[in-house]
């Protein structure tokens, strides 16, 4: 999820990124901007950040699921001889 911010920003290149610099003080500075371009895929920066930021979303409440199943089952199996 947090790679997904600067995915979208590749085109616009407005976000400050971690030199101190924008995308468009630098060209050539953006990574998400030479990857995607690279790719052949530049013009979808908006689709594909939307997809990353949905999966990781995704895997984060999937973590939190399995976190109470774990729980749940060691709750199940306590020795309760104290």
């Amino acid at each position: 999820m947090d790679a997904a911010p600067y995915i979208n920003d590749a085109r616009a290149g407005q976000l400050i990124l971690l030199g101190g610099v924008t995308g468009r003080d630098q060209p050539g500075y953006h990574d998400w901007k030479n990857i995607l371009r690279d790719l052949g895929w530049l013009q979808y920066d908006h689709t594909i950040a939307g997809i990353v930021n949905t999966v990781g979303a995704g895997l984060m409440i999937m973590s939190f699921i399995w976190g109470a199943c774990v729980l749940y089952l060691q709750y199940r199996n306590l020795d309760r001889r104290f």
